[in-house]
């Protein structure tokens, strides 16, 4: 469309004038000028036609198919219907035969013969131009869209069981990047939608739930109760939300009844169990390995400290404790990661009832889900119950209600012993001589036995989280496709978490009494929505029109209080008045916006298609003069697969192209931040010092929206009669005004004031494609299909508070990503004969990092951007295969073109190298004279006159590519005259594994490693499930 794709990404706004007049320019010869009337025939052979047929095209519901396609065969005699769906054509006598076509149906052939009057009916298309997409305030067939949307429909979504909806959109929507940073029970994935375009604020993307935004995650949703989400990506699909879809928008649909022939409703059990176990634990050092590791450090030392080989005997009474001496002779040793984790257990149950009558449609479903997971004390469990409910009053009034309740417990999310199992000595056993735990079981008081932390309750983290989420509705059709909705949607929350630790906890030692606190925090939010919409199809002409009126709210209260010197342990966190306050604090915010959106989708003939979207946004977290956002957006498709010079290549099933520009919004300031904040303090008066308040910060009443100008330009298409379809999206996003902390001179008092000075940009491809390998010839056949997803996105900083000038000290860079490591870089070990080790502060067998600038020594001017936590690339394949009752899945899912931080090459609660021979490390090819690796420094101990590892921290970046064996799932659904027995309609049998295996560089490096998970051992989930129609 433009010269090359660095055109369109760099281009902007010409780029899209250009593709507006490509467009128009590949309209046929006489483009929209030359329009024939409505069901009159074209015919190049009119001396040879002597039978006028007249008749109406209509789908297998008898609803008309204006535009449809009639055709003499083997002539080029046609005609179109007219908006009844009449038509009317001359041709060869009685024994012409009628082509029937026309988008997303089935073409028929029809035989003349004596009639004149025919009533023909299509049957829909297995094709996905057919799929439903919901776009918010509304939904189209797919072939109707003009925006970047992805959708997910229900088959699958039921593929493969997940325990959070975030996991659904993993490797499946291009240009979704889905990071599960946690695998303890109840973590709930990060996702980020074609890159950060905020640097203060957040970039999750918005949730709009049947209907009603949320930003307030998916934790509780039962993944079960989802019949379909649809990605909303570039700005023609998100301005409809205004201030609250820059960062992209994901509409949930869940699960509505439906009426069966037989007037029985259908019920639905799924259900799995399964086991969570770790794949590979962390590879550190043996007993014996650590041994030789504590050996070599202390032969680092200088003299009269350094290990003498010519007498191991006394040399290691240096450096090791009686007990440790004892063990080592004793051969006793102990693996800590054994020692904290156990095998976790997984177990779902959810039950259905769908059913309708002629005017009430109802789903009723119940969820219960357990998670024990693989860190002994840490579990997860969730009860779900939905209601959704519609009601017919009369013919043209409806009424409905979706609501969901769900009550979780978490324990003890915020624990992870691997980090500290990793490194804790792996010398002696974790028991004394009476068998008890032993608080420090190799002598050194900065290793406490990790084992007090997971029995005998020495730790509680209880998180109790309620939550009610409620959407209901009204409509009446008013006039003849005049539509009046009222929406309300009111979302309550509730969550408190108790902690407690007892004196024999790791952070009390044995030493203190026990410490405990509880937090509380209460969100009440709602949406309330006057939608009107009018739908009206004259001729060749749909027209659609939407307007909006909205209002949304938002409360959040917080409270939390600490003490210490509990005298009682047995009361926990639930007798906190009986110890000593050490803090106490509350909070409370809300937000109002009041929005106006209007919306208007133009169709010609199903061929060329806009959309032209404008949404006002009132927000009370801004100043007055600025509360206000205007987010307009223009979309325009042009359907090529109309055309009949398209059509002519038989091999074409589906051709449309796309380009869109729109702005959205997003208010990164909090609540009352343009307003002046007090703090409280102590000053002198009289010499005693009394309670006072002053200013500490600097409001800033001229703050305004964090604005995205993006562009985008797509091909949808389909060949072989859909047995290959796919997208292709390009697309550019500027995101300006970012509100950033300015620096202010130390003369105001203030450190800095927040305002809106930066800029971000985001440019890419996404690639959607879908195939049908093999088409089963007939019921119970082999069938074989293929989905894959590929994207690359460039995000980079353009300007920042002083404009083009880097911010090295939040490491903010111009051209870089948002979030960057920033380090000094490793080249290597100085090796044996390198003198000039000493003049960069260094010594043989130590790191070895690049000389930036030259000058000839290490100084902070020679760190440099390592690479970023983002991908570049990502990337997901999905194949499904199917014989006779079996089905088999095989998904992958990888990223590459980022950058990981390993936690297991830095000291326990350090963010130094655990090089120094106290701590244990992770497997090492560590140099030596020996071996003069360029891997690993040589262990040295740090001591009065020794420094120690330096540049140590620059061991912990690795390449973060991976390619991951996401879902291995096999299927068998037995036959439906066995399940008629029994009295169900299917029955399916199936055995899933989740990750169980991993391709990456830093894993094989690093054995047991997960580059996802980089605190945490890799884990593999076993699961036997059961799904039950009747």
């Amino acid at each position: 469309m433009c010269k090359n794709f660095n055109f369109f990404i760099y281009g902007g706004r010409r780029c899209l004038y250009k593709a507006a007049i490509i467009l128009a320019g590949m309209l046929p010869a006489g483009g929209i000028l030359q329009v024939q009337a409505a069901g009159k025939s074209v015919s190049r052979t009119a001396d040879r036609l002597n039978i006028d047929i007249t008749g109406k095209v209509t789908d297998e519901k008898g609803q008309t198919l204006p535009g449809a396609t009639i055709t003499e065969k083997n002539t080029k005699n046609s005609v179109a219907a007219d908006a009844q769906g009449n038509f009317k054509l001359s041709v060869n006598g009685s024994s012409a035969v009628l082509v029937v076509s026309s988008v997303g149906y089935i073409t028929r052939e029809v035989a003349v013969g004596s009639q004149t009057n025919i009533t023909i009916a299509l049957k829909d298309a297995t094709t996905n131009l057919n799929d439903v997409i919901v776009i918010g305030y509304g939904a189209q067939k797919r072939i109707d869209v003009t925006g970047a949307v992805s959708h997910i429909d229900e088959k699958t979504l039921r593929e493969v069981p997940v325990t959070n909806p975030q996991q659904l959109l993993q490797g499946r929507v291009a240009g979704v990047v889905v990071t599960q940073s946690s695998n303890k029970p109840g973590a709930e994935p990060s996702v980020l939608l074609r890159g950060h375009r905020s640097i203060k604020a957040g970039n999750n993307p918005l949730y709009v739930i049947d209907g009603i935004p949320t930003n307030d995650g998916l934790n509780d949703i039962n993944p079960n109760d989802i019949v379909s989400m649809d990605v909303l990506k570039d700005a023609s699909a998100t301005a409809i939300y205004g201030s609250r879809g820059a960062n992209g928008v994901i509409i949930i649909t869940t699960a509505r009844g439906k009426e069966r022939a037989d007037g029985q409703p259908d019920v639905h059990y799924d259900s799995y169990v399964g086991v969570t176990k770790i794949s590979r634990y962390i590879h550190n050092l043996n007993g014996p390995q650590y041994v030789d590791f504590r050996r070599e450090a202390a032969r680092s030392l200088p003299a009269p400290n350094t290990y003498n080989d010519a007498d191991p005997v006394a040399s290691d009474a240096k450096i090791f404790s009686t007990y440790e001496l004892a063990a080592i002779a004793a051969g006793q040793y102990t693996d800590w990661q054994r020692e904290v984790t156990q095998r976790g257990f997984q177990q779902n149950h959810d039950l259905s009832v769908l059913g309708a009558s002629k005017t009430t449609r109802y789903n009723i479903s119940l969820g219960y889900y357990q998670d024990k997971g693989y860190i002994k004390t840490q579990d997860y469990t969730r009860y779900n119950l939905r209601v959704n409910l519609d009601q017919d009053i009369g013919a043209h009034v409806k009424m409905g209600v979706s609501m969901l309740g769900s009550y979780a417990e978490r324990n003890n999310a915020g624990l992870n012993p691997i980090p500290a199992a990793v490194g804790q000595i792996p010398i002696g056993t974790p028991y004394d001589a009476s068998g008890n735990l032993a608080s420090y079981p190799t002598g050194d008081p900065l290793m406490y036995n990790p084992l007090f932390d997971y029995v005998n309750n020495n730790v509680i983290q209880l998180e109790k989280r309620t939550r009610v989420l409620s959407s209901f509705y009204a409509q009446a059709e008013v006039w003849d496709g005049l539509k009046l909705r009222v929406n309300f949607g009111p979302d309550i929350s509730n969550s408190r978490t108790g902690s407690f630790r007892s004196q024999f906890s790791s952070t009390n030692t044995g030493t203190t009494l026990p410490t405990a606190g509880t937090a509380n925090e209460y969100i009440f939010s709602y949406t309330l929505e006057n939608i009107l919409s009018y739908d009206k199809t004259f001729g060749k002409h749909k027209i659609g029109f939407t307007g909006l009126y909205s209002v949304q709210q938002r409360v959040n209260e917080t409270g939390s209080a600490a003490v210490k010197d509990l005298p009682v342990a047995t009361t926990t966190y639930n007798n906190l008045g009986s110890g000593t306050m050490t803090g106490i604090t509350s909070t409370y915010s809300r937000f109002d916006i009041l929005s106006y959106m209007g919306r208007v989708n133009y169709n010609y003939d199903s061929r060329f298609l806009l959309t032209l979207t404008a949404r006002a946004d009132g927000s009370s977290v801004f100043a007055p003069g600025n509360k206000w956002g205007f987010f307009p957006s223009a979309a325009l498709a042009y359907n090529m697969i109309n055309e009949d010079y398209i059509k002519r290549m038989s091999f074409i099933s589906n051709l449309k192209l796309r380009a869109s520009y729109g702005r959205t919004g997003n208010t990164a300031v909090d609540s009352y931040g343009t307003l002046a904040v007090l703090g409280r303090t102590y000053y002198d008066f009289n010499d005693v010092a009394a309670l006072g308040y002053y200013p500490n910060s600097i409001p800033n009443p001229n703050l305004k929206w964090e604005t995205t100008e993006a562009y985008n330009v797509g091909l949808d298409f389909g060949i072989f009669g859909d047995r290959v379809t796919g997208s292709i999206e390009a697309y550019r996003s500027n995101t300006f005004d970012l509100l950033l902390g300015f620096a202010l001179p130390q003369s105001t008092g203030f450190s800095q004031v927040t305002s809106n000075v930066g800029n971000t940009r985001n440019r890419g491809i996404e690639l959607s494609l879908s195939t049908r390998n093999i088409v089963a010839k007939q019921k119970g056949g082999f069938d074989w299909t293929t989905d894959l997803t590929g994207a690359f996105n460039k995000e980079e900083i353009v300007s920042l508070t002083s404009g083009k000038v880097d911010d090295i000290g939040s490491s903010l860079f111009i051209g870089a990503p948002v979030n960057v490591n920033y380090d000094y870089r490793k080249i290597g070990i100085w090796q044996l004969g390198e003198t000039q080790a000493t003049q960069y502060g260094s010594s043989i067998g130590q790191i070895r990092v690049a000389d930036q600038n030259g000058n000839g020594k290490i100084d902070p001017d020679d760190r440099s951007i390592l690479g970023s936590p983002t991908p570049k690339y990502t990337f997901g394949i999905n194949n499904r295969f199917s014989f006779k009752g079996f089905d088999l899945g095989v998904f992958m899912q990888g990223v590459t073109g980022n950058q990981i931080v390993s936690t297991f090459h830095t000291a326990p609660g350090q963010n130094t190298i655990a090089f120094g021979g106290r701590y244990n490390v992770v497997s090492s090819d560590y140099w030596t004279p020996q071996n003069p690796t360029n891997a690993y420094p040589r262990p040295i101990s740090g001591t009065s006159g020794n420094p120690g590892v330096v540049f140590g921290s620059t061991l912990k970046y690795f390449d973060g590519a991976y390619l991951r064996i996401r879902n291995v799932d096999l299927g068998y659904s037995f036959p439906s005259a066995w399940m008629k027995k029994i009295g169900a309609k299917s029955v399916r049998l199936y055995f899933d594994v989740t990750n169980p295996y991993i391709f990456s560089s830093y894993v094989h490096q690093n054995y047991g490693t997960d580059p996802e998970i980089t605190d945490s051992p890799a884990t593999v989930n076993y699961l036997l499930g059961l799904n039950v129609r009747f």
